[in-house]
């Protein structure tokens, strides 16, 4: 068995995160880092540029919960107890991590994606008739969407200093 220091694969750091007022973390919307986890046919969101910055990807709540194959959806569509409740869940461990962060001193900076029912921030999607339609309509409102609510929600909860914006401003 090889050992892992002579791996390429051994990339553990030597100094801890000791945290301090230059020191932030970029917590970033899922597909703002893989655009393959967009609904088939939309335009992949504007890159945040991520050199030397300390990143935390956010999981994909659309993704994991209806799977990729998945159809256009809308705010009003997913706000359901079941998808909030869920939302909740998958964020709760990323939740303890940035509480650790902000007690050591790390500014955190959330990157939402522009538009989207979930991770949206200043803009999201509304509408979407129910039952069988031939085109989905929708139209773009401001305000978070359902993933962001309840990001928000927890980390004011746990009294956390954080910004939060769409990326690509």
């Amino acid at each position: 068995m090889k050992e892992l220091e002579n791996s390429k694969y051994s990339q553990v750091p030597e100094n801890p995160v000791t945290g301090g007022d230059d020191e932030e973390v970029l917590v970033l919307g899922h597909c703002l880092l893989n655009p393959l986890a967009r609904v088939k046919g939309v335009k992949p969101a504007q890159p945040v540029d991520t050199r030397g910055a300390n990143i935390i990807q956010l999981p994909c709540p659309e993704a994991i919960f209806f799977g990729m194959k998945r159809r256009e959806i809308t705010k009003d569509q997913l706000d359901h107890p079941a998808y909030r409740r869920f939302c909740r869940e998958i964020f709760t461990h990323f939740a303890d991590l940035l509480e650790d962060l902000a007690a050591s001193g790390v500014k955190i900076k959330i990157f939402g994606v522009p538009k989207s029912p979930s991770c949206g921030v200043e803009i999201t999607s509304v509408g979407g008739e129910p039952g069988k339609v031939k085109e989905f309509h929708h139209r773009h409102v401001p305000g978070p969407g359902v993933f962001m609510e309840e990001i928000i929600k927890e980390l004011k909860k746990r009294n956390l200093r954080f910004e939060i914006e769409d990326a690509g401003k």
